[in-house]
């Protein structure tokens, strides 16, 4: 308790302080307040295919009951430690074989 300049006294409260909890049994409080029914999608069993051949069952709200994916754990360079390069030719690489063309026909040219 602590003294205000006035001479009344008050409770000092702090974060710590447990508050007053609902009265009577929580289980009956919870009663009073009931979910919305009817606004959750359903919930089902969903095959799960990857592009690398793996399959495996979980649940989801899409419809249909199977899903496709790209990448899964089995395939993934994260989980695998396996990099695929995909690299196709490098920026250079580019540049270089698109103006080779006008290369050739200059150097005929200048003949």
């Amino acid at each position: 308790m602590s003294a205000c300049h006035t001479g009344t006294t008050a409770r000092l409260r702090f974060r710590f302080t447990p508050r007053r909890q609902a009265p009577g049994d929580p289980a009956t409080y919870l009663e009073r307040t009931p979910m919305k029914s009817g606004i959750h999608p359903q919930y089902q069993a969903t095959e799960v295919t990857c592009s690398c051949g793996n399959s495996f069952t979980t649940r989801s709200t899409a419809s249909g009951g199977s899903i496709h994916v790209e990448t899964c754990n089995a395939c993934h360079p994260f989980y695998t430690g396996k990099q695929r390069i995909l690299d196709t030719g490098g920026r250079v690489a580019k540049f270089q074989q698109k103006y080779a063309k006008a290369r050739a026909a200059q150097a005929k040219a200048g003949k």
